[in-house]
């Protein structure tokens, strides 16, 4: 009987260990990145972060898996890895959103669209 409990306990934890989700983590700036990034690269990568958050918030809804983990942990651990996944998120978009400005790229946008306007025609 000892045995059998044990048993079923010992599938209960593997059944919840991979009902965790796992959502990843963006890096942070780099150096690299800092001195060498340009306004529409710096916009590429906001553009990804924002991604990525969508794709958490899409994840983290309610699913089989969150079943499972509530049963293991009460959900603790989806809870977690949700709230590093985000932390990392808005650390990297405030360092880009910060390098944004020190490059000035907000003001430079409008100059750039003015420029790549076509000019007008039939005034010659």
């Amino acid at each position: 009987m000892n045995r059998s409990i044990l048993v079923i306990g010992l599938c209960l934890l593997a059944a919840q260990g991979c009902a965790t989700k796992n959502y990843g983590r963006v890096g942070t700036v780099t150096d690299v990145e800092r001195q060498t990034m340009s306004c529409r690269e710096i916009q590429l990568e906001q553009a990804k972060v924002n991604g990525f958050t969508q794709a958490v918030e899409k994840e983290s809804e309610f699913s089989g898996r969150s079943i499972l983990s509530f049963l293991g942990d009460f959900g603790i651990g989806n809870m977690i890895e949700k709230s590093s996944a985000m932390e990392s998120a808005d650390n990297r978009a405030r360092q880009l959103q910060t390098l944004s400005d020190l490059r000035r790229c907000s003001e430079a946008q409008p100059q750039a669209a003015t420029a790549s306007a076509p000019l007008p025609t039939g005034s010659r």
